[in-house]
């Protein structure tokens, strides 16, 4: 049985964020930095859980949108599914 080109790919995205998250859960600081400044200083924080189950749920669920999706907001749904891989690798290179 041959997946389809979406369900791939969306199932790719789906597992990479899970893994950030538990790499995330295990190694980054009980409160993160989700904000920075102008000045370079952190102006906003959250505790760690929710700060790394909300790029996980933009993911998932904009990933599922994907695959499911009609073919005029694939596109778009795909995109908002990377930025939250992007926001989850963000908030490594800020907290660590």
């Amino acid at each position: 049985m041959k997946l389809k080109k979406e369900t791939l790919i969306g199932s790719i995205i789906i597992a990479f964020s899970v893994v950030l998250t538990v790499v995330g859960f295990l190694i980054l600081p009980e409160v993160l930095t989700v904000q920075i400044g102008l000045d370079g200083q952190a102006s906003n924080t959250m505790p760690k859980l929710p700060a790394l189950l909300i790029p996980l749920a933009m993911s998932t669920v904009f990933s599922i949108l994907y695959m499911r999706g009609t073919e005029d907001k694939k596109s778009r749904n795909l995109i908002v599914a990377v930025i939250g891989i992007g926001a989850a690798i963000l908030m490594f290179v800020v907290n660590l």
